[in-house]
């Protein structure tokens, strides 16, 4: 598979669903709640409220369940990791030993924890950016962080920043596995080799890499230029969005998660 394709985060997946009807910011709001109350549980039991929430909204946006599987790809060694060293490196009660390897009880649990966090927070992240288009997010994050411009600080630009970084990911990736594929038919030898072969195997990626993103860079520059984009300068827009029912009934589900979790935790 691509690796454009198995990096899903930034991508967005159109529809018509509820979930892709709700506004961006009340969705953005939504996703910064369940945030909140992934890092306020402190044991695994606590996620219960929010996963319910979370898998609701998954299913109610209609995107399909492999779409969020692919977002989970770029983090398995970091989960992988993780929870090895959890397990292993956890003082407690011992379930398991062979030589100087040792599981112990605590050990699973925890990484069992650390593991439903790391999930519970690609997800939401994921199904945030594939439910809402770009213009919308970062109109949603212009809006979010609008407070912050009576201090000085260029909110909308923020915004804008943030969103192109999230867009062009993809697009690296892609343009990446487009100058490995280039670079191996005239016979490049990527990934085979000592260390320091390798390393030397990757210069040949990196120069092109680097060239063709300045470019694309120079060319988003000139197209918002020609489209009358100025710094600091006051921008409209071609739709406003209006706050309504679905974005209440978001923003009341993600506070729900957030009360039973801290529910859960005080009095469970």
């Amino acid at each position: 598979m691509a690796m454009s394709r198995s990096f899903v985060l930034g991508q967005h997946y159109p529809g018509v669903s509820v979930i892709h009807r709700a506004g961006a910011l009340a969705k953005l709001t939504a996703t910064i709640i369940l945030m909140v109350a992934v890092f306020v549980a402190t044991r695994t039991p606590q996620y219960l409220p929010l996963a319910l929430v979370l898998g609701a909204g998954i299913l109610l946006s209609g995107i399909p369940l492999r779409f969020f599987v692919r977002g989970l790809k770029p983090i398995v060694f970091l989960i992988v990791l993780t929870v090895v060293v959890q397990m292993f490196f956890t003082p407690g009660t011992t379930l398991w030993s062979w030589w100087f390897l040792r599981i112990t009880r605590e050990g699973v649990v925890l990484a069992l924890f650390i593991l439903c966090r790391l999930v519970l927070l690609t997800l939401t992240s994921v199904l945030l950016t594939a439910s809402t288009s770009p213009i919308e997010l970062t109109d949603a994050i212009a809006d979010f962080l609008k407070p912050l411009s009576r201090v000085g600080i260029p909110s909308a630009e923020i915004a804008l920043v943030m969103s192109i970084a999230m867009r062009f990911v993809p697009t690296i990736l892609e343009e990446t596995e487009r100058i490995v594929r280039a670079q191996v038919s005239r016979g490049a030898k990527i990934g085979e080799g000592s260390l320091v072969a390798r390393m030397k195997g990757f210069i040949p990626i990196l120069i092109p890499l680097f060239v063709s993103s300045f470019r694309r860079a120079d060319d988003l520059a000139v197209a918002m230029e020609a489209r009358g984009f100025r710094v600091g300068s006051e921008r409209t827009r071609y739709h406003e969005r209006h706050f309504g029912s679905i974005d209440v009934c978001v923003l009341v589900a993600s506070g729900i998660a957030l009360a039973g979790v801290m529910l859960w935790r005080l009095f469970l």
